[in-house]
This record gives structure tokens, C-alpha cells and sequence, in this order.
């Protein structure tokens, strides 16, 4: 049973942290060094050595549950990202595809064969001879039918019923089935609606437990209904590649969807989360713990944010996760590599990790650096004061303090650092997911644009028409009339353009780009489309300025136009894609949003070919045309394949996932000989390009022998480093060390001195001497100046002062006759070190000088007396002995 005595956990948590092992394993960790911090405190009380751990103690256990809670929260935050993400785009996904649906119905409910076929149907109605005067017709419509599925391979089955729900032709026969009693066929005659969308168990699909149909009623030239047109929707195989999109094999999540009462209508694993199972959408909340068939889930529900106006069914994408799996995916290979340096660099500054966890390594600084004074304290105190008695226990006492608290340091910055990790991975999982969205949107979209231009083409009118040697100002008129009844209802064209076989253009749907008519055409794309080998053909523009776009980038896709008669081609269709707001808006679709829908700032989103050059740009970052700056990694990717990474963009890092793509159904596949290699790329800002902050080098402390048991006499050298060099100093001549937040700067004071601090309720001076002994001027100026000690030195009760030290070190004890003697007369009288230490290891070169206290105030005083004081002689007094 896990232990969490005295840490602090949010509501909520202590029950997750047992399935989160890297957070459970650290929780384990501090807790026992708490227990040793426990001990440590008692008997440091009753050691007698003066250091107090309470405080520290209480430090640390605070920390620790801070810690803890930022682990767990960024563990749990993450994790459940990615459950709301996928929920959304699966929701999201289906209902754009649906919404082309909508438009399919209503164009092709108007398509003029359908309505022949079911006027001569209505006028053979009692005839006992209906069926086989209607066959021929019927025949030609299957083979249209046919045509309509090998393109919009999305649906299953086209069925065309007459008023009476009799079935007149459909591609897909049932053995006894002629006739529908769904009310489905009353709603289509009578909505006034463009649609009538149905999701049930429908009696001419028996084979299905429940259908997706699309149907709209087929209406005469005085409006009065014919029959229905029903365009039955490959529900399952729709919602089977959505979800292996979205779950990896590796993936513990289970994707369903469930319709308005909460019930599972598709499932990414029928086995784990079955059909028609009962579930309880989460809409209150960003997730909540559920219990499904005796197991814990962390569950989450999105609706769908609609489309062009288009809400699609009352249905909830759910996701849900094992809790027991759900934060032990290991993501730290996303950053294996990105260079140390830039880590940290982000680390350090950037706007992804809030006040309260930029915090815990500060306070985790501090405190041990209040331990590590606490600490030297003690030792010096030891040597002050513990003369003539058995110092050991407290020596050992101290180190094993020391000890611990490095220790407890070293888990911290461990775990510090793994949450930075954490955060950092989630924003490059993050960017790589939402790469994926839109390529697979972009994707999705151009696969209806190749199919539009295709269908169009098989227009009877259009086919009839350009066959004819001239075509009349009545047969333009009739072309233009279709193409504007189609670009009414398909809004992402800004023009639709028929041209004859000489690529001339005969008709446009946009009345404002009238001027286009009797003009050639003049493209490339153009010859393409008229050397189409047949209807499953179709040709693509480059992304390349255009006349048909006003001069911008975009994007024409074209079909051969042939005649009836299936002798030639007598024209070709060119339908201009809308790319500007068109590619922005997918692009904007796949951003990250805040909880008002709007999107992240620091963000955006680029299409990018293989060469480098955009095509769109989710906002005035980049345009059409530009070529990036980016490493070609990022964009030299083959067909879906996706990478990850962090990139220097400006004056900035940005985190940037990039996904190419790969098609979808027939589009840009392996049978489809059109190829165009796009790349989607989405960026995160996380901070300015700026060098990690530089400190003085960690340069180690010469390692000293302790000469501690011998019978000679000894004297114990508390060390220090100023800058980058060590020094000494007899720890029988300090105080103790305090700290520098409280130092008040006196102006006019000298160079060296920096003001006074409050010592016992009164003034000393402070001093900074690493100018005057330190030989590297420039290590002085790289200083970390939060972590600098003041130690407090007394010549003699009369005379104290401080000296400021960037790092305390080891306080060894040596023999007397290890110091070097060093003359005053060297350095011109001016050298404050009185000995020198030469170090244990003989590949240290440097000695440690030790530094006298007389020397040191005498040569304070001397600068000193150039510059009143101001204060009371006996308070600051410094002579020169």
C-alpha cells in the first residue's frame, strides 16, 4: 500500500498516482529520504551541533508534495490532451465527410437521366409491362450509378424509388426485397430541407443492423415529387479507417461513437467496448473516471464543433482509456535529438511551464543552499567551539546531512527535469498530431474535389451539348445554368469551366468572370484533361499562379468531357478550388484552441511541397509561393510518413511536427496516377532564441586530504570559490555563513565594499574582493548571484566583516606542517594569502591558498580609510592589527 504520510496531494490524484510508475516511483523515493530527514532532525537535536533541520525538513516536505502534484497534474493533463484531441477530430472528421454527403444528395436528385427515367416510370404506373419498357433506361442508370460509386467510392449502394417506395433500379440486388416501408421515403418527399439524413436499421439494407442514407426527393419541372434518391453511406468502413487513424497498435484507448441516448453505434475494438453497449457521455467536464465491465477508465466526450453551418447527428465522439495504462507511455524519444543546449534553453525561459512549476527548481535551489550553509555552519561551529572534545559523531552527523541532502537534490532535479521533459514532449506529440489532422483533412477534401470534376464530366447536357459541331447561345446558356446550380451548392469553387476540344471555353459558372467565354484556355492542365484514357481519369494543375484565381496560388482540377456515344472526347470540365480560405481554414481546423474556440496565438499551421514552397499558411506568417527556412528533414518526408522536432523560425524556437501525405480511399494511392507530395507542418512558439545563461565555470574544489585522527597538531580550512578559483580560509576565524538577500548598498563606500547587512542587531560591512584575488577577471563577471554566500569574519571581537563567496566548499582538517608559509613581503606587501595547500591529486596543479584574516582586514582598512565610514568605529572597526 503506497504511503503518502504528511504530502500534500490534490482531490483526485492519490488514486492516479499508483497507475503513474515514473510519478509513483519518485513519490516512494522522497518519501523514504523524508523518513531520513525525520531522523536527521532528532539527532541533530540532540547531537549539540547547532544545526537545525527542522526547517529544512518542513522544506522539503512542502516541495515534495508540490512536486509531486505538478508531476502528477502534467502526467494527467497529458494524457487526457490527447484523449479530447482524438475525440475531437474523430467527431470532427466524420461530420465533414458527412457534410459533402449533403451536397451529393441534393445535386445529383436533379440530374437529368434520374429524371427521365422516373417520369416514364410515373407515366408507366398500373402497366402491367412497366418493368420491361423501363428497363432500358433503368440499365443506362445502373451503369450511371455505377460510374457515380467508382468515384464516390464513400457510398455503398445508389437506390432510386418511385413515390410508392416501389425500388426501380439499385446496384446491389436483395433476393425478394422490391419495396421500402421506411418512413424515410414519406420524410424525403416531404421536408423542406435539402436532405434527409437517416441512421437506423432500414428493410431494403437487411443485411445491416443499422444504415447511414442520404435521401432527397427527385421532383418534375412543376415541382411535384417523382421519387427518392437514396445514396447509402459505408458507415462502418468510414468510422474503421477514422479510428486507424487515430489509435496505434501500441494504443490502450478505445474510440467509440455513440449516438443521442449514449449508446455505442462504432468502436474502435468491438471486443473491448462492443455495439449497442451503454455508455455515459462526458459533457461537464474535460474527463472523469468511469467504471466500464468491472475496470476504471479515464473517459472523455466531444461533440462536434459542425462544419459550414452543418452540426451533422446528435452524435458524441467518447474515448476512453484503461486507467491501469494510462500514463505509462514513454514519449522521451521525441527528444532524443534536439541538442542539450537548446533544452535548456527552453527550459530556462519558455511560456509552456507555469509560475508554479517554474518555482519548484527555484525553491529546490534554495533550500539547499540553506542546507548546505546549515551544513558548513556546523563544521565551522565544530571548529570554533568543539576543541578538546570528541567531535566525531557530529562530523559524521554533518556529512550524513550533507549527504542527504544531495541526495534529495539530485531526485528533485531528476524529476524536475523529467517533468520538463514531459511538458516538452506533449507539445511535440501535440504538433505532430495536429500535422496529421490537417494533411488527413486536406487530404480528405481534395479526394471529393477529384471526384466532383469526374462526376461533372459525365453530365449528359454538357456531353450532348459540346458534341455538336456549334453550340447555340441557348446551349451555352443551358451549360451555364448547371454550372451555377452546381457552384451553388459546392462553395469551395470560385468558378466551374467548360471548354470544348479545341480548349476553348464555352461556359463558366461564375457571371462575373463572363468575360472567360471564347477564350482558350492556355494551361498545361488543359492538355492533360484532353488526353484523359477514360472517365476514371482526371488531371491536376500545379499549385501555381493563375488568370482563374486572379493571380494567386491555387489549385484546377480537371475531367475529359466524352460523348454520349462514348466515341471521344468532345471537351473538359476545369473547376477551380477556392485554396486561400479554403487551405486556411483546414489548417485553422487543426490548430490548438483555447476553451472559447479560439486559437492558440503562439501557433500556426503550413502546407508545404516537397521542395519547400507553401501553399498556405494559417496566418500572414508565410505566403503562397515563399520557400522556407527550415531543415529539409521537415519536408522531405515520403508519403506518410511524419517526424518531429524543434526548429529556430526568426527570433524564436518553435516545437514542429510534420506529417506528409498519403491519400485517402483511391485518391493519390498506388492505383491513382496522380501524385503531388504535400506536407503538413504545425509549429508552437516556445520562447526567443537566447543562449543558455552562462555562470562561472564548476570548477571542483582541489581535493584536500583530511589528516583527522593524527596525533600532530591540525587546523581546519574552510574553502570557498570566488569566480572560477578555490581559496581558503581558518575555519577558526569565521562565524558563519549568512545569507545576501539582506544587504543594503552604501553609496560612496569603495569599490570593494557593497554595502552592510544586520549581524547580531548590528552593522557589518560587505565586501566582494574577487578582484583583488582572483587572476580571471572574466570568470568574476559570470556569476550566479542567488546562489552566493556572505561569510561573516572576525579579526577580533571588535572586528567583523563579511566577504562574499559564490560557493562553499569542504571545511578538511590538515596538519599544521601541510601549510606553506607564504612571506608578506611577496606580492610588494600586498599578498593576503598567508599559506598555501598543495592538493592530494598530483594532476592538480593549482595550490589552495589560504587567506589571512589580518591580512585580508588590513589590506580592507587601508582601501577603506580613503572613504569615511559613516559608522560607528567600534560596529566596523578594521585595523591593521
Amino acid at each position: 500500500m503506497a504511503n503518502y504520510k504528511n504530502i500534500d496531494l490534490e482531490d483526485g490524484l492519490i488514486g492516479m498516482i499508483r497507475h503513474m510508475q515514473a510519478v509513483d516511483e519518485c513519490r516512494e523515493e522522497l518519501n523514504n529520504l523524508q523518513s531520513v530527514w525525520d531522523n536527521l532532525t532528532l539527532l541533530g537535536q540532540l547531537s549539540g551541533t547547532g544545526t537545525d533541520m527542522n526547517g529544512t525538513r518542513q522544506s522539503f516536505q512542502k516541495l515534495t508534495g508540490s512536486l509531486l502534484n505538478q508531476l502528477a497534474s502534467e502526467t494527467l493533463r497529458k494524457c487526457v490532451l490527447e484523449m479530447t484531441s482524438k475525440a475531437q477530430v474523430a467527431i470532427d472528421i466524420l461530420v465533414r465527410n458527412l457534410f459533402e454527403r449533403t451536397a451529393d444528395i441534393g445535386f445529383l436528385a436533379t440530374d437529368d437521366d434520374i429524371c427521365a427515367v422516373l417520369r416514364e416510370a410515373n407515366n408507366l404506373k398500373g402497366k402491367y409491362s412497366r418493368k420491361s419498357e423501363l428497363e432500358p433506361g433503368l440499365s443506362r442508370l445502373r451503369d450511371r450509378f455505377s460510374e457515380y460509386l467508382s468515384k464516390y467510392s464513400v457510398y455503398s449502394d445508389v437506390v432510386l424509388l418511385d413515390t410508392d417506395g416501389e425500388i426501380l433500379v439499385r446496384l446491389k440486388e436483395h433476393a425478394g426485397i422490391e419495396r421500402t416501408q421506411h418512413e424515410l421515403l414519406q420524410l424525403s418527399i416531404e421536408t423542406s430541407e435539402g436532405y434527409v439524413e437517416t441512421f437506423d436499421h432500414v428493410d431494403f439494407l437487411p443485411d445491416e443492423t443499422r444504415s447511414l442514407i442520404y435521401s432527397y426527393r427527385v421532383v418534375d419541372d412543376s415541382n411535384k415529387a417523382l421519387g427518392v434518391l437514396c445514396l447509402c453511406f459505408r458507415f462502418d468502413n468510414e468510422l474503421k479507417g477514422i479510428f486507424a487513424d487515430l489509435v496505434a497498435p501500441e494504443d490502450w484507448s478505445v474510440i467509440t461513437l455513440l449516438d443521442n441516448e449514449g449508446l455505442v453505434i462504432a468502436s474502435s475494438d468491438i471486443y473491448h467496448v462492443p455495439l449497442t453497449a451503454k455508455l455515459t457521455p462526458v459533457l461537464d467536464r474535460e474527463y472523469r473516471v468511469l467504471r466500464f465491465a468491472g475496470q476504471e477508465y479515464l473517459a472523455s466526450t466531444r461533440r462536434s464543433s459542425g462544419y459550414q453551418g452543418y452540426a451533422g447527428p446528435h452524435w458524441y465522439a467518447h474515448v476512453m482509456l484503461p486507467l491501469q495504462h494510462a500514463f505509462n507511455r514513454d514519449a522521451s524519444g521525441l527528444l532524443k535529438n534536439i541538442h542539450q543546449e537548446t533544452l535548456d534553453t527552453i527550459m530556462e525561459q519558455s511560456q509552456l511551464f507555469g509560475e508554479s512549476l517554474r518555482s519548484i527548481p527555484k525553491q529546490a535551489d534554495r533550500i539547499q543552499r540553506e542546507l548546505n550553509r546549515s551544513v558548513w555552519n556546523g563544521n565551522v561551529r565544530q571548529c570554533r567551539f568543539g576543541q578538546g572534545k570528541d567531535t566525531g559523531f557530529s562530523k559524521i552527523l554533518l556529512w550524513e546531512i550533507s549527504n542527504t541532502g544531495a541526495r534529495t537534490q539530485s531526485v528533485f532535479q531528476r524529476s524536475i527535469a523529467n517533468l520538463h521533459e514531459t511538458v516538452v514532449s506533449s507539445v511535440l506529440e501535440d504538433s505532430h498530431f495536429q500535422a496529421s489532422l490537417a494533411i488527413n483533412i486536406m487530404d480528405r477534401n481534395l479526394y471529393e474535389r477529384a471526384n466532383d470534376c469526374r462526376w461533372w464530366a459525365l453530365t449528359s447536357s454538357f456531353r450532348e451539348l459540346l458534341a455538336k459541331r456549334e453550340i447555340s447561345e441557348s446551349g451555352r446558356e443551358r451549360i451555364s445554368s448547371i454550372l451555377n446550380y452546381i457552384n451553388s451548392l459546392y462553395t469551395v469553387y470560385t468558378n466551374l469551366i467548360v471548354f470544348d476540344v479545341d480548349g476553348r471555353i464555352v461556359a463558366v459558372s461564375n457571371s462575373c468572370e463572363g468575360n472567360l467565354v471564347g477564350q482558350s484556355v492556355g494551361e498545361e492542365w488543359q492538355r492533360h484533361v484532353l488526353m484523359l484514357p477514360d472517365s476514371q481519369g482526371y488531371a491536376v494543375s500545379d499549385f501555381a499562379e493563375t488568370r482563374f484565381y486572379q493571380g494567386r496560388h491555387t489549385y484546377i482540377y480537371g475531367a475529359a468531357i466524352r460523348s454520349l456515344d462514348g466515341t471521344g472526347i468532345v471537351g473538359g470540365i476545369g473547376i477551380v478550388f477556392d485554396s486561400t480560405p479554403q487551405f486556411s481554414a483546414m489548417l485553422c481546423d487543426a490548430l490548438p484552441k483555447n476553451t472559447e474556440g479560439q486559437i492558440d496565438s503562439s501557433s500556426f499551421g503550413i502546407f508545404v511541397s516537397r521542395d519547400g514552397r507553401v501553399l498556405a499558411c494559417s496566418d500572414n506568417r508565410f505566403n503562397p509561393g515563399d520557400k522556407l527556412s527550415i531543415p529539409s528533414a521537415l519536408y522531405n518526408l515520403s508519403p506518410g510518413k511524419e517526424i518531429t522536432g524543434i526548429i529556430s523560425l526568426g527570433e524564436h524556437y518553435y516545437a514542429v511536427g510534420a506529417h506528409a501525405s498519403n491519400g485517402y480511399r483511391e485518391y493519390k494511392s498506388e492505383s491513382d496516377s496522380y501524385k503531388n507530395e504535400v506536407i503538413a507542418l504545425v509549429g508552437k512558439e516556445l520562447c526567443f532564441i537566447t543562449k543558455s545563461r552562462e555562470e562561472a565555470e564548476e570548477v571542483p574544489c582541489p581535493t584536500i586530504r583530511s589528516d583527522r585522527g593524527h596525533a600532530e597538531a591540525t587546523v581546519e580550512i574552510a574553502t570557498f570559490r570566488l569566480g572560477s578559483e578555490w581559496f581558503g580560509i581558518r575555519a577558526n576565524q569565521i562565524l558563519e555563513a549568512v545569507d545576501t538577500t539582506n544587504i543594503t548598498p552604501a553609496p560612496g563606500a569603495g569599490a570593494d565594499c557593497i554595502g552592510y547587512l544586520m549581524y547580531e542587531k548590528l552593522p557589518i560591512p560587505v565586501f566582494d574582493i574577487r578582484n583583488m584575488v582572483c587572476a580571471d577577471k572574466n570568470s568574476v563577471k559570470q556569476v550566479n548571484h542567488k546562489a552566493q554566500q556572505a561569510m561573516v569574519i572576525e579579526k577580533n571581537p571588535d572586528t567583523r566583516f563579511c566577504v562574499i563567496a559564490d560557493l562553499l566548499g569542504e571545511i578538511p582538517e590538515v596538519l599544521e606542517s601541510r601549510l606553506n608559509t607564504l612571506p608578506p613581503v611577496l606580492g610588494g606587501g600586498a599578498l593576503l594569502a598567508d599559506a598555501a595547500i598543495a592538493p592530494e591529486n598530483p594532476d592538480e596543479e593549482c595550490l589552495l591558498l589560504v587567506i589571512s584574516n589580518e591580512r585580508l582586514a588590513q589590506k580592507l582598512a587601508s582601501n577603506m580609510a580613503e572613504r569615511p565610514l559613516g559608522i560607528t568605529p567600534k560596529v566596523t572597526k578594521i585595523t591593521t592589527g
